[in-house]
């Protein structure tokens, strides 16, 4: 379901007019098409009246538990989609597909500046500052000069913020700090494309924060493609570091500057990162893991464990590489 704070609805729509114009396979049952689409969701999760997408046998599973109303989905998986009583919309392209009715179906809030009412009485405002509609600001919160607040955005108690700080589709909690230039819940980076080129996949979830997060400066985190961001309570950012759409950071994990999280990331409790770090997308990192400066991690981090190189490995068999790969050329000099 979206967050009827940070977005507007068009629909609902009838399944034919928000695929018209589309390179689909014609809808076999005419009264089908008029079937009236609310909103897109993720398959997993969708309900009737909401339109999903399979891309991929390897999420196929996603069928068990949905009861979307119609699903983009590739000739070979549809009959799959049938199975579930969901009608297949047959396609070359399902994601894109999706994104373009995405964009027929949602929009985000107008960055309309609100009024500066009681609702922040106890916050203080710096005069630059723009406070989206909707914005609820609480007691002891700092917004600093050139700020951008978001309509809809929640941020709690003693929270700073401390300029030029851009907030948007987000929930934050209390005494948290913001450093300078960190953007919170922007657009994700999804592409993707079809016979009608190239297309942003647009992002509909939140970023959601914890209290007592830090966000180091000019850091971004954003805002989930379906579903959320999480930066769980405690959750400390250098600064220049990279968080993707619908990861989830752990409470106390500590990450050092220049790290990128590819989306949809799944870091665990008191994990700690050094500089330049950089996670695959759809990587686990367990509780406790460390990774060394410069990791190129690709594969799942076990708890407790730590783990360096490039491809990142546990760092004695990495040691071990490296002195081995050292007598080698010392051998060959010799």
């Amino acid at each position: 379901m979206l967050d009827p704070r940070f977005y507007d609805l068009a629909g609902p729509l009838s399944l034919g007019s928000i695929i018209d114009g589309l390179a689909v396979e014609p809808i076999l049952i005419d009264t089908l098409a008029d079937e009236m689409i609310s909103e897109p969701a993720d398959l997993a999760s969708a309900k009737p009246g909401q339109i999903g997408f399979l891309a991929s046998g390897k999420y196929k599973h996603q069928l068990k538990s949905s009861q979307a109303t119609a699903c983009f989905v590739t000739e070979k998986f549809a009959p799959l989609v049938s199975e579930q009583s969901i009608i297949p919309i047959i396609t070359k392209t399902p994601r894109a597909h999706f994104a373009r009715v995405a964009e027929k179906l949602v929009s985000r809030k107008t960055n309309a500046v609100g009024t500066l009412s009681s609702a922040f009485e106890n916050a203080n405002v710096h005069a630059t500052a723009i406070i989206g509609q909707g914005a609820v600001i609480g007691a002891g919160v700092y917004i600093g000069p050139y700020c951008i607040i978001g309509p809809g955005v929640s941020i709690g108690k003693g929270t700073i913020l401390e300029g030029h700080v851009t907030v948007e589709c987000a929930i934050i909690g209390e005494d948290c700090l913001l450093k300078y230039g960190a953007q919170i819940g922007g657009d994700g980076f999804g592409m993707d494309g079809d016979e009608n080129g190239i297309v942003g996949l647009p992002h509909m979830g939140r970023a959601i924060l914890g209290n007592r997060v830090r966000i180091g400066s000019h850091s971004c985190i954003d805002r989930g493609f379906l579903g959320d961001t999480e930066i769980h309570d405690d959750v400390k950012l250098d600064n220049l570091v990279q968080i993707a759409h619908n990861c989830k950071i752990g409470e106390g994990t500590m990450i050092a500057a220049h790290s990128g999280i590819s989306g949809s990331c799944i870091v665990g409790k008191n994990v700690k990162m050094g500089g330049a770090v950089g996670l695959a997308d759809h990587i686990n990192v367990g509780d406790g893991a460390q990774l060394a400066a410069a990791a190129g991690v690709m594969h799942d981090v076990p708890a407790g464990e730590i783990w360096s190189g490039v491809p990142a490995q546990p760092i004695r068999d990495h040691m071990r590489m490296i002195s081995a790969t050292r007598k080698l050329i010392q051998k060959k000099k010799s």
